[in-house]
């Protein structure tokens, strides 16, 4: 079987949760899968940053400049990426405009319509972006659509009337290296060093944007050091579209020279992290799954993080759950937990190591594509 697939989201070389997905399950299937052929298709003039795959594939790239291959694919439904591949069966991970033969099964990966329900969280160009990509569209077309959630598949269901037989919930997997790193090795050193990292900090680690609820946690760390705590802000990630409401509201915090911005944090070192870390806090408004909480949890490092979307699905078991639009209750919690630390037990990061692991999420998407050939 030759199964095509759409590494689209992978040029550029960024590492959010969709290309995170999109890699943790494509290597998990290569790794899995010794006789099936992958294909894998990428189009841009620019020099691509794909990432190195292992297994048994091919990558069928191509140099057309993305305005008018965007044009072709938007009015002329052209070219169709199936043939392009000579596939047996195609697997978006995360979607684009794709036109299909209509001959080759079709399988898509739909990871929230956060854009559909809250489409304020986004800049203008993002939301034109993902009209654009007419992402409805390519789930009335598929013949099956992957859910990371089961938050996700209703949305799906109801926002875009699909019927529900046509949706199948499979869980993400998180970084097998996810683990508690002491705090005198040398990675954990290495990591202080780099990041200026102080004793003690509470931390946050997501992309900046205004969905993960960034000027509620400034206004909560406020609530938490006037209570008498001195923890410093660690905020770690890349800058999304953020706005400069964000960055006024940090200038005029009492604390702002407590708060420390890291930009880009490389993934060899989140699990120290993670594991430096007092306390993980993550108030996001919206997620369809949510990478960051489980990866503290794994690391040992207890969690607060929103009663809401997908949130409680996934990390609910095991980490505190707020309401992220109230600042106070999130304040209170974040000073009960500095107050009386709650240590993770081994058990529960072994737990959420096995729960949420590519290994499974690869099988389960194989069954998927096997399923529709």
């Amino acid at each position: 079987m030759r199964i095509g697939v759409d590494i689209r989201c992978l040029m550029d070389g960024s590492r959010t949760g969709v290309e995170e997905y999109t890699l943790g399950v494509l290597n998990s299937m290569m790794n899995i899968d010794k006789e099936d052929e992958f294909v894998l298709f990428a189009n841009s003039r620019k020099p691509m940053k794909l990432p190195t795959f292992s297994g048994n594939h091919s990558i069928r790239s191509f140099k057309f400049p993305n305005k008018f291959f965007n044009f072709y694919l938007k009015f002329l439904d052209l070219p169709k990426i199936d043939r392009l591949l000579n596939a047996d069966v195609l697997f978006v991970p995360s979607f684009r405009l794709t036109p299909c033969s209509g001959k080759t099964p079709l399988v898509v990966t739909i990871h929230d319509l956060s854009f559909v329900r809250h489409p304020d969280y986004f800049s203008p160009g993002r939301r034109f972006w993902h009209s654009f990509m007419e992402p409805k569209k390519l789930a009335k077309r598929a013949d099956v659509i992957i859910a990371d959630s089961k938050m996700t598949a209703k949305d799906v269901e109801k926002i875009y009337g699909i019927d529900k037989s046509k949706i199948k919930t499979v869980y993400l997997g998180i970084n097998p290296q996810m683990k508690k790193i002491e705090g005198e090795s040398e990675l954990a050193r290495e990591v202080k060093k780099k990041y200026n990292l102080p004793e003690k900090f509470i931390l946050f680690l997501g992309t900046l944007e205004p969905r993960k609820n960034l000027i509620g946690l400034l206004r909560a760390y406020t609530i938490a050091r006037k209570a008498g705590f001195n923890q410093k802000l660690v905020i770690a990630g890349v800058k999304g579209w953020i706005k400069q409401d964000f960055f006024r509201e940090l200038e005029r915090n009492p604390f702002v020279k407590d708060i420390i911005l890291t930009g880009f944090v490389e993934d060899a070192h989140k699990p120290a992290l993670y594991s430096l870390a007092d306390l993980f806090v993550y108030p996001s408004f919206y997620e369809g799954f949510g990478f960051p909480p489980l990866e503290a949890l794994a690391c040992g490092t207890p969690v607060i993080t929103s009663y809401n979307s997908a949130i409680p699905e996934v990390a609910g078991k095991w980490a505190t759950l707020v309401n992220p639009y109230d600042v106070t209750e999130l304040a209170a919690v974040m000073v009960e937990r500095l107050r009386e630390p709650v240590k993770i037990p081994e058990s529960v990061s072994r737990e959420v190591k096995d729960t949420y692991n590519w290994e499974r999420a690869g099988r389960e998407t194989l069954d998927v594509l096997r399923s529709v050939v």
